[in-house]
């Protein structure tokens, strides 16, 4: 597994955040992760918390590592769909025991996700995601 970068340049400082607008390169175009970089034709300006020694108009070397990028993707696409069917079958079941209409596996499968990002949210909400930035 790699590093993904970007190059940006800081064009505002406010309440201990930059703000850093990415340079669109040429090769997003064929970029492997286009879809989910973030970096587009309309979004291309993005605040970090600020780093000491950092102004407006520095360059910027902005880098994740896939790993981060992968597990993110896991926790918030793959997994709501595994609890989402794993809340469906266990809603059938607690539907056929309990006489219940089949209306309840849906809204008890969406019950289940909402719980997924509640939990999810309690454990990483506060955590910051290892995005590194540095001068350039």
């Amino acid at each position: 597994m790699g590093i993904k970068k970007h190059f940006g340049k800081v064009v505002k400082i406010e309440n201990q955040k930059m703000i850093i607008k990415f340079e669109k390169l040429l090769g997003c175009h064929a970029c492997e992760y286009k879809e989910g970089c973030g970096i587009t034709e309309e979004s291309n300006v993005f605040d970090f918390d600020l780093i000491d020694g950092i102004k407006v108009g520095d360059k910027v070397k902005v880098y994740i590592e896939d790993r981060v990028v992968l597990k993110s993707a896991l926790l918030v696409y793959v997994f709501p769909i595994i609890v989402l069917i794993f809340f469906a079958i266990i809603g059938h079941f607690i539907m056929r025991i309990f006489d219940f209409s089949e209306i309840f596996i849906p809204f008890f499968s969406l019950f289940g996700v909402i719980g997924y990002f509640i939990v999810l949210n309690k454990i990483y909400g506060k955590n910051k995601i290892d995005i590194k930035v540095e001068k350039v």
